[in-house]
């Protein structure tokens, strides 16, 4: 009987020892960032909004570098005189120069409108991400796109993406 006690008291000291261990260090869940953006409203229309403009803007380049080509098909003609040939020589120079500030500007823009639409999307997904924690009893929740491994139980992902899809838009 003696033996049982002590068992069961070093069964209970080992389990509270554990719990202890297991409380002592922050918890983690995790969240795919990339999937929220893929399977919510909110970030399917940000994702198309971005691709709008990098058409619009591709269209734009398009129309420049026809209008930069033209030129240069006019200055390979033998035919010009030196003139004509030296006004296309200097419109070729600037158009070229054109094109480039039109190209990096294009870069420019998208990087910044999707800067602007993760901000946007993070916005909304922080209070859930916030409410999760709470109600999980959770310290950290790390995108799990950057996550070697994780245990399972641990992926938040399906209830950030239902309740995305649930709130008024």
């Amino acid at each position: 009987m003696k033996q049982v006690c002590v068992f069961v008291a070093s069964a209970i000291v080992i389990v509270l020892a554990v719990a202890q261990l297991r409380s002592a260090g922050p918890t983690v869940v995790i969240v795919s960032l990339q999937r929220v953006f893929a399977q919510t409203n909110v970030g399917k229309r940000a994702q198309q909004q971005l691709e709008a403009l990098r058409q619009e803007r591709g269209r734009e380049l398009q129309a420049k570098q026809k209008e930069l080509e033209d030129v240069v098909r006019q200055l390979v003609k033998d035919t010009l005189p030196a003139a004509d040939r030296e006004r296309l020589s200097q419109d070729e120079t600037r158009r070229r120069a054109e094109l480039q500030q039109m190209t990096a500007q294009a870069q420019t823009d998208v990087v910044s409108m999707q800067a602007r639409l993760n901000g946007e999307v993070r916005s909304q997904v922080a209070p859930i991400l916030a409410d999760i924690a709470k109600r999980a009893g959770v310290d950290i929740v790390f995108n799990a796109d950057t996550i070697a491994w994780a245990a399972a139980g641990t992926d938040t992902t399906n209830e950030v993406v239902q309740r995305l899809n649930a709130a008024p838009q």
